[in-house]
C-alpha cells in the first residue's frame, strides 16, 4: 500500500508535512501517490495542489523546433503532503498517470511564476495543465500591489504571510553543501508556504 513514508518536517505553525521522493523508473507506479495528493487536496485544501517543475538542459538534434529544456522533476504539495518525482529521460509510458493528473479539471494547480513553465510543458512534452493559477497574479489583484505578481516563492510568502523563513534561509545559504533530506525539507517548506498563501487569498 502506498504511503508517504519519507521524512516528516515540522512547519512554523507546529503542523507537519509528510514527504515522499521517488526516482521514477519504467516500472514505477506513481498513481497511488497522485491519488493520495488528490485526496488530501479535497479534504484539506479546496482541491488545490501546489506544483513546481524543474528542468535540465536537453541536447536536441540540429533542425528540431523544440527548445533545449527537458522536464527533470516535479513537486506536488498539499497542506500535509509533499511528493517529489525525479523523472526519467526519455519519459516512460507510466508517466501517462502524471499527464492525466495534470489534465484533471477537478484539481486547481497553483504555482509561482509558472507561465513559461506551462508553455514549455506543452511545447516540449505535450503536457497540458487544464486548471492552473498563477498565485502571484492573484495576490497582486487581492492586495492591490502589482509588485507581488513578479515575486518568487520566498518573497511572495514573506509579503503575504509574514512567515518565519529562517529555516529555509539556513538551508539555502549553504545549498551546495546540503544533502538530499535538507533539500527535500526546503521543497516541503516552499510548498507549504505557497499553500498557505493560496489558502489566505482564497478565503
Amino acid at each position: 500500500m502506498a504511503s508517504f513514508d519519507g521524512p516528516k518536517f515540522q512547519m512554523t505553525d507546529g503542523s507537519y508535512v509528510q514527504t515522499k521522493a521517488i526516482d521514477v523508473g519504467s516500472s514505477t507506479d506513481i498513481s497511488p501517490y497522485l491519488s493520495l495528493i488528490r485526496e488530501d487536496s479535497i479534504l484539506n485544501g479546496n482541491r488545490a495542489v501546489i506544483f513546481d517543475v524543474y528542468w535540465d538542459v536537453a541536447f536536441l538534434e540540429t533542425g528540431t523546433k523544440k527548445s533545449g529544456w527537458s522536464l527533470s522533476s516535479v513537486k506536488l504539495s498539499t497542506r500535509n503532503l509533499c511528493l517529489f518525482l525525479r523523472l526519467p529521460n526519455p519519459f516512460h509510458d507510466n508517466l501517462k498517470d502524471l499527464y492525466r493528473f495534470f489534465a484533471s479539471k477537478f484539481v486547481t494547480f497553483v504555482g509561482v511564476q509558472i507561465e513559461e513553465d506551462l508553455d514549455l510543458l506543452r511545447e516540449n512534452h505535450g503536457l497540458v495543465i487544464r486548471n492552473a493559477i498563477e498565485v502571484g497574479k492573484l495576490a497582486a489583484k487581492a492586495r492591490g500591489t502589482l509588485l507581488l505578481e513578479y515575486l518568487g516563492t520566498r518573497e511572495l510568502a514573506h509579503r503575504v504571510l509574514w512567515s518565519d523563513l529562517s529555516r529555509l534561509d539556513s538551508i539555502e545559504s549553504k545549498w551546495e553543501e546540503k544533502g538530499s533530506e535538507d533539500r527535500l525539507e526546503a521543497a516541503a517548506i516552499e510548498g507549504w508556504l505557497i499553500f498557505n498563501v493560496w489558502d489566505q487569498l482564497s478565503e
